[in-house]
């Protein structure tokens, strides 16, 4: 995730944070704002700690996002490769089902699209997408 998408993430967690324990520490429910804490803190640190995981193996490319959602795209489907627009917001995080039959592999900034047989595409983040836009070429 790219550093200014990072800073946000952390804005975002230490408004939302205070946002619902100081009302609740105002009024005595001390146990129930650390709980609170303890939680948001966990979500906001699984969110800044999202990548995307891409493998290129013999056969295939593997890829997976948050440790949970992946795909495996063989070679021989695959009809092009280049570097996209980053994405941010407005796409989301993690596996995403966006417009032009594009499935998405996020985590914000800039992105490799694969375009594969049938008119299907996947969008993976990446930063360093003209370095694995070019190693996956070298596969196809």
């Amino acid at each position: 995730m790219p550093r200014p998408y990072r800073a946000g993430v952390i804005v975002l967690g230490a408004v939302t944070t205070a946002a619902v324990v100081v009302p609740l520490a105002a009024e005595n429910s001390i146990a129930m704002s650390v709980v609170l804490v303890i939680l948001l803190g966990a979500l906001f640190w699984a969110v800044l700690s999202m990548q995307t995981v891409v493998r290129l193996g013999v056969d295939e490319v593997r890829i997976r996002v948050a440790g949970v959602f992946s795909t495996t795209i063989p070679y021989s489907q695959i009809t092009g490769v280049a570097p996209d627009r980053a994405t941010g917001l407005r796409e989301g995080m993690g596996l995403r089902l966006l417009s032009n039959r594009t499935t998405g592999y996020l985590v914000g900034g800039p992105s490799v699209r694969i375009n594969t047989s049938g008119g299907t595409a996947v969008l993976v983040s990446s930063n360093m997408p003209q370095e694995l836009s070019e190693a996956i070429s070298r596969h196809v």
